[in-house]
């Protein structure tokens, strides 16, 4: 077969230099035909390192290349000779040229048995010139790829999209992540204007299309936040940017720009949103006068201490309205602005403790309304438990009393009125869930579980849900912890409120079963726990022995609108204290100052 000319094999080589899938597979493909042209024994594409040279490609016959220096590696355009190592010379080898290649692949090294002056230079330059060209094509074309890829994996692990859409054509690339962000696989479609617009919430189409007018109308960018829908309903918010690019004539051709899914982002500010709201009408609900002082001088107030003090006490010193020696001040005398005499409960709190130590916040109520709801909250005292359908009526009607004498106690008489109302309509609902009667045995444990836990609102309605998540917060101080276990929860909240003002005493966690209680005291290892014990699931008699079981240093105050024949059970079962329930929370304090004094270090067991 007649040998292919030069030419020929030239055209051959130059055919598989384009488009290479690698810089390896170009390389295997093409360094047999460079033998051909060159008609070189020997071809290798060498990666130099100082001490050693790595063979990245290689045809023809095999020849030792630990011979051969690091200087293979150096910057020297075009080709250049190589000393040629003995051992090669003894194998027939009479020249080397080396050239370098763009890139990693290091240069090429052509080893031929006839000496240079035999070879025609411009063969040799064009070999180098092709090989060079498509190395360099491959390296950008996997350059390329690789910054795709890293470009995809960047914005899925943001969470961020991009868009360029034609306008002309209608045809819109998306990346691969913004498929995903509006719930499809990637490229499983083109997003054209309808069908991006057929995601759009349906109240923000409007107002986007807008925008995009907007901006083909000016040429200006524009930023927005859109809710788009995926295709199970769920609801996703973007914050969107975009360019509008026109051509020489003002006519818009092009709108591109990114997308950042910012749902995490929108739905916790909701939620803040939420939990401010709902903490603004709990401040709102309790009756209490709110002060700001700098110093001592008022420097806010809320619409309740003007009621409260006849007048704005904004600009007045502290001591006109009332002396305060401690953090908590019960019965001290007051005055109004037009001094009528009072009797006063006044709280302190540090705004920014360590911050701004001279913002204190300053709760003042009228003292009277507490002393009659302490009256009030001992003849409710005085109910008794028979059956134990009744137990759970009366359970239900002393929380809601209980609720609405701390109402009581805040000033805040509208309320009280509301948990009372709430709580007649509960027990009429509560009449036709009745049980068995216990034939007049004594109640045991596990005879107080309810059926549901203790709830006000709505229960008139529908059967109540149950009761939400406890709140579990665990830091470690060298106050008095405190696990509230009690399935109401207007109590743990009112009781949480009330605590948290208290120096020395910190609420750890709330559960709202005798079940969730274990669980807390093992995790929280509280110092105290005030325990309920009419719950759903495992009531308060059933807890004590084991709550002692997870939290042996623990003390433990039953807390119950219930009379003392339990409170001599939950005793004999390792409580310090009984407290019934509508005795006003200075009493359950004076219950914690009793159980467990304060100044005294709690001994904690790791949980």
């Amino acid at each position: 077969m007649a040998k292919s000319s030069p030419e020929s094999l030239l055209s051959q080589l130059a055919e598989r230099c384009i488009s290479p899938p690698d810089v390896a597979t170009l390389l295997t493909r093409s360094l047999p035909l460079v033998l051909e042209v060159t008609s070189a024994g020997s071809a290798y594409v060498l990666r130099g390192q100082v001490e050693d040279v790595q063979v990245v490609a290689h045809a023809g016959a095999r020849l030792p290349t630990g011979a051969l220096s690091s200087d293979i590696a150096d910057e020297h355009p075009g080709w250049r000779d190589l000393p040629v190592p003995r051992s090669w010379r003894d194998g027939g080898v009479a020249t080397a040229w080396a050239r370098r290649l763009s890139g990693h692949p290091g240069p090429l090294v052509l080893v031929l048995t006839y000496d240079r002056d035999a070879t025609r230079g411009d063969l040799l330059d064009v070999v180098g010139a092709l090989l060079e060209t498509a190395v360099r094509g491959a390296q950008s074309a996997a350059d390329l790829a690789d910054l795709t890829q890293r470009v995809d994996n960047a914005q899925h692990l943001a969470n961020m999209g991009d868009y360029d859409w034609h306008i002309a054509s209608d045809t819109n690339r998306w990346s691969d992540q913004l498929y995903r962000i509006y719930g499809h696989e990637p490229q499983s479609f083109n997003a054209s204007y309808e069908r991006f617009i057929s995601h759009i919430h349906p109240d923000d189409r409007e107002r986007i299309m807008a925008i995009h007018q907007q901006a083909y109308a000016s040429g200006e960018p524009y930023q927005m936040i859109e809710r788009v829908q995926r295709p199970t309903g769920e609801t996703r918010y973007l914050s969107s940017n975009g360019q509008v690019l026109m051509d020489a004539t003002g006519t818009p051709v092009r709108m591109r720009g990114t997308c950042i899914d910012i749902t995490d982002l929108v739905l916790s500010e909701q939620e803040v949103e939420r939990v401010s709201a709902r903490f603004e009408a709990l401040v709102e609900s309790s009756g209490d006068a709110i002060m700001v002082l700098e110093g001592r001088l008022v420097v806010q107030s809320n619409d309740r201490s003007r009621a409260l003090l006849g007048g704005d006490p904004v600009g007045q010193p502290l001591d006109r309205f009332v002396h305060v020696d401690a953090d908590e001040s019960l019965g001290v005398p007051g005055r109004r602005l037009d001094g009528q005499e009072l009797t006063l409960d006044v709280f302190t709190s540090e705004l920014n403790p360590g911050v701004d130590d001279d913002l204190v916040a300053v709760f003042v109520r009228d003292a009277a309304p507490r002393l009659a709801s302490e009256a009030l909250a001992v003849s409710l005292g005085e109910a008794q438990v028979r059956r134990r359908q009744a137990v759970e009526i009366n359970d239900n009607i002393i929380q809601g009393l209980t609720a609405s004498v701390y109402c009581l106690e805040d000033s805040n008489v509208s309320a009280a009125a509301e948990y009372v109302q709430l709580t007649l309509s509960s027990a009429r609902a509560m009449m036709n869930d009745l049980l068995e009667p216990l034939d007049g045995e004594d109640l045991q444990p596990g005879d107080l579980v309810r059926q549901s836990a203790t709830t006000l609102r709505g229960r008139t309605g529908a059967a109540a849900g149950p009761d939400p998540t406890p709140v579990v917060v665990a830091p470690v101080t060298s106050d008095r912890r405190v696990l509230i276990v009690d399935d109401s929860e207007d109590m743990r909240m009112l009781v949480r409120l009330f605590l948290d003002r208290k120096e020395g005493v910190q609420v750890v966690g709330e559960a709202a079963t005798g079940r969730e209680g274990i669980r807390l005291a093992h995790e929280l290892q509280p110092d105290l726990v005030l325990l309920d014990l009419a719950m759903p699931e495992m009531d308060g008699l059933e807890a004590l022995p084991q709550i002692f079981t997870e939290a042996p240093t623990a003390k433990v105050i039953v807390l119950s609108g219930f009379d003392h024949r339990l409170g001599d059970q939950a005793l004999a079962l390792g409580a310090s204290l009984f407290v019934q329930k509508g005795g006003g929370l200075d009493e359950l304090m004076r219950a914690i100052d009793k159980t467990l004094p304060m100044g005294l270090p709690p001994q904690r067991v790791a949980g």
